[in-house]
């Protein structure tokens, strides 16, 4: 099981597209709480459980993070906790580049949205002052693992025609690893929708020069539509688990299936004092991942997220539709993909 435990509600930055502003509080989970999962996951002798360090800004709360390894080591137990996290970054000290060397990450995300002007833009301090210079200089310290750590740029109305040029720019940082990211607060046109296209066209260009030179390169979204275009029998549905492999712990100490339905009473399905209640998880994810008739004679079907609820609720504020805006990237991006495909494979 994935826990994305949100250490706090606060955050340190003032991000122009961040979803959570209106939920920035000074709440933070109690360590008997993140006990209580580890407890229950030894419990329940899970073979590997990997605890996700989210927020707000998890780096307010470095305490809470060091007092769960150290729980976890006490315990001397068979099941394997591994982390994740995603950050801002801003926060990076020589003692977390040390926690993260010697602890057993599998991922951390790095919101890092391109080069300084497009950073500065959007993703700025509380008196608003630019965050790029900061985010590269830890972005390096964090890049002694390149594979692990991955760049998670936004991509928004005001910086999609530089969508390439970052790309490039992120790449020059050292980053091996990107995964894009779509504002979903911005009012997209058939306009933005041209320029994203010609900015995939060029990203397409670099992608297909890395490979060539042998060089380590993922774009996660490009990656997932590549791997459908080798293997027809690959469902992207199936991806998404919403509720049932991974959930998302918030400071209430409530669990909730995923990121978007956070704090929404309706979609509690279980507590950290309790575990998890079987019989809402299963309903909840029933009622979640139920197939849209718009989408079932599409061909593109089985190589779109359109199932994910998260993504859904994000968009058009319900978990069953899917809003054109997703529906249009999907297409972009598998496109995308099978050119690449095409390409490399003659």
């Amino acid at each position: 099981m994935n826990y994305s435990i949100y250490l706090t509600d606060n955050c340190n930055l003032n991000c122009k597209y961040c979803y959570e502003k209106n939920t920035h509080q000074n709440r933070k989970i109690s360590m008997k709480n993140i006990k209580k999962i580890i407890d229950n996951e030894i419990k329940n002798k899970t073979k590997i459980s990997v605890l996700t360090f989210f927020g707000g800004e998890p780096l307010l709360e470095k305490k809470l993070i060091y007092e769960t390894a150290n729980y976890i080591k006490s315990k001397k137990c068979k099941t394997k906790f591994l982390y994740n996290m995603t950050t801002n970054g801003t926060l990076i000290d020589d003692g977390f580049i040390e926690f993260f060397k010697n602890n057993d990450f599998i991922s951390l995300s790095l919101s890092i949205d391109g080069n300084e002007k497009t950073q500065n833009k959007n993703r700025i301090t509380k008196n608003a002052k630019g965050t790029y210079e900061c985010i590269e200089k830890n972005a390096k310290k964090l890049l002694i693992k390149p594979e692990i750590v991955v760049a998670v740029p936004v991509v928004t109305k005001n910086n999609v025609t530089n969508l390439s040029e970052n790309l490039k720019s992120l790449l020059k940082i050292g980053f091996k690893r990107i995964n894009f990211q779509f504002d979903f607060t911005a009012d997209w046109t058939d306009e933005d929708l041209d320029i994203i296209k010609n900015e995939f066209e060029k990203i397409s260009k670099i992608y297909m020069e890395k490979m060539r030179e042998e060089k380590q390169f993922d774009i996660l979204s490009i990656d997932e539509k590549i791997r459908t275009y080798i293997d027809s029998t690959i469902d992207c549905n199936e991806n998404c688990s919403v509720g049932i492999k991974g959930v998302n712990v918030g400071t209430d100490g409530n669990i909730y299936p995923c990121m978007q339905f956070m704090y929404d009473k309706r979609y509690i399905i279980g507590n950290c004092e309790n575990g998890i209640n079987k019989k809402k998880q299963e309903e909840i994810h029933k009622l979640l991942k139920q197939e849209m008739e718009d989408c079932i004679g599409c061909s593109y079907r089985k190589r779109c997220n359109h199932t994910c609820s998260c993504i859904n609720k994000a968009f058009t504020n319900n978990p069953k539709q899917t809003s054109p805006f997703t529906c249009e990237i999907e297409r972009i991006t598998i496109n995308t993909a099978d050119k690449i495909a095409k390409t490399l494979y003659s």
